[in-house]
């Protein structure tokens, strides 16, 4: 049967099996295995990857979607009994998923390449008409407590726990200007805060916001929409539950963006403290990307040993031994703009390779990108395999948008 290192992805004799892996913050110390409603949830010691099987799977979005759910009810089960405590780690764009068809199994690993860029501020040298340089004084920023919330907000790989930060820092700075009046309500303050502070916190310049009024569009966002169902958990009443559903994260990264923007705004004008650094067309940087990936192929191989960065051709003995994978670029299962990209074997090819540990997409005889299993794979029982990548890109010197969990 396969396996993801020392778990078996289904049990022999399972009838339409199904299921879902991701990997964890950080290894359990010993090995559980617990039943949940529709399922079993495993973890291994030492092994950061835990595993849900399922039954009665039809495609890639079931098994992601229930296999999700069902690991997060494991792992509050297990950590309210004391067995484990722990996270699952960028879920989205780090998991693996099988269900069956009416050729077999099919198992799909998901991951992601990220581009970072670094663009510096751009720096001016002024003259006067003799050709002097006229020296330039900085402003200085002064300190706000608000500050401490926006760091925090950045340095949390939590997209949750971002946005609350980012909100304390917004209300820390909006009420240092414009305080709440004693038995004012929350949302009328809001309201005529904001209607104060509105040049300073920009909101007419964001485009981002539907409808005509930008300060109840903001409140309706920002406020109702997110920080409401972040800051609440009343059963019977609507809220966002940590590590929840993508749909969920969406619109929490959404509101963050808004509330950023915001932010940044408020510390600028009244405390003279401004972001530097440039901006990335991420356009531009997506188009390329699917230029680089057309004509793509990928190989899978069970080479265990270091990455080297520098190799620029297939000279390495494991490309000879290694399955050439059928690719294609997927449109239909991109993100927005960035671009997907798909690549296929049979189960009787991939054997060739058992066990699994590397794929790498190469480009005109060049590797490009490389996926190492931390979990090597043995793929005994797929019928087909799937390896799916998807392309982010970030800009460093802008404030954070991507979050692991």
């Amino acid at each position: 049967m396969p396996q993801l290192g020392a778990i078996p992805l289904f049990e022999e004799g399972t009838h339409e099996p199904g299921g879902a892996a991701f990997r964890l913050v950080s290894p359990p110390k010993k090995d559980l295995v617990l039943p949940v409603e529709g399922g079993e949830v495993e973890v291994r010691s030492g092994q950061q990857d835990v595993v849900v099987r399922l039954t009665q799977v039809k495609d890639a979005a079931a098994a992601l979607s229930v296999g999700h759910k069902l690991a997060q009810e494991g792992l509050d089960l297990m950590s309210i009994r004391g067995m484990l405590d722990t996270v699952i780690h960028d879920a989205e764009d780090d998991h693996a998923v099988w269900w069956t068809e009416p050729d077999g199994v099919v198992l799909r690993i998901v991951s992601a390449v990220t581009f970072k860029f670094e663009v510096p501020p751009i720096t001016a040298t002024v003259r006067d008409k003799d050709g002097n340089e006229i020296p330039q004084t900085a402003p200085k920023p002064r300190h706000h407590i608000a500050f401490r919330f926006y760091r925090l907000a950045q340095a949390t790989d939590d997209l949750f726990d971002a946005y609350r930060n980012m909100y304390l820092a917004f209300e820390s700075l909006l009420s240092s200007q414009c305080p709440q009046r004693d038995g004012e309500r929350e949302i009328d303050w809001l309201r005529r805060a904001l209607k104060a502070a509105s040049p300073i916190a920009q909101l007419d310049s964001l485009k981002r916001l539907p409808g005509s009024d930008p300060i109840e569009s903001f409140l309706d966002l920002v406020y109702k929409d997110t920080r409401l169902p972040l800051f609440h958990a009343k059963e019977g009443r609507s809220f966002f539950a940590p590590q929840d559903s993508p749909s969920s994260r969406e619109a929490v990264s959404r509101s963050l963006n808004v509330l950023t923007h915001v932010v940044l705004g408020m510390a600028e004008g009244w405390y003279g403290a401004r972001r530097t650094g440039g901006g990335v067309f991420f356009g531009w940087v997506y188009d390329n990307a699917r230029r680089i990936l057309e004509g793509a192929t990928a190989y899978a191989s069970n080479y265990d040993g270091p990455h080297d960065p520098t190799m620029s051709d297939l000279s390495h003995p494991r490309f000879q031994s290694a399955v050439k994978l059928v690719s294609r670029l997927v449109p239909e299962l991109q993100r927005g703009r960035a671009p997907a990209f798909l690549s296929t074997a049979s189960g009787t090819e991939l054997s060739k390779v058992t066990p699994l540990r590397r794929i790498e997409i190469v480009s005109k005889g060049e590797p490009i990108f490389a996926h190492v299993l931390d979990s090597p794979l043995e793929p005994d029982g797929i019928s087909r395999f799937e390896k799916l990548s998807h392309v982010k890109a970030t800009n460093l010197n802008q404030p954070r948008s991507l979050f692991r969990t």
